[in-house]
């Protein structure tokens, strides 16, 4: 017998899911790992970094404008949605980076899995 799952999405969540400004946050996030991982940060180091790059700052601020825009673009389209919203929904996605962008943790930097699945 055939069943259906229904998943429920907020409508801010279904505009989020189409909207190309998440695929450049996530750009975005994913090529600030990759410098974390170029400098060998460990997880740690992202609490306090030992040194802040030109890039790094660029990235920083670039990813902190993007996300105000999609902020402000999914409030224009009237939405109600909350900041802490909006970040609850890009985390996940932001795991999934982190995940492929693994950073030093007792000198090693491998990804644990290879996420051959997908």
């Amino acid at each position: 017998m055939w069943g259906f799952v229904f998943i429920y999405m907020k409508p801010f969540e279904k505009f989020l899911s189409s909207a190309t400004d998440v695929r450049e946050l996530l750009d975005i996030y994913l090529e600030l790992r990759q410098h974390f991982q170029e400098l060998g940060f460990s997880e740690n180091d992202l609490k306090s970094p030992p040194t802040y790059t030109p890039k790094m700052m660029t990235l920083f601020h670039k990813f902190n404008d993007v996300q105000m825009a999609l902020f402000n673009q999914v409030k224009s389209y009237g939405f109600d949605i909350t900041f802490n919203e909006l970040t609850n929904y890009m985390e996940p996605l932001m795991y999934k980076i982190n995940e492929l962008t693994p950073l030093k943790e007792n000198g090693n930097n491998q990804r644990r899995n290879s996420w051959d699945e997908d």
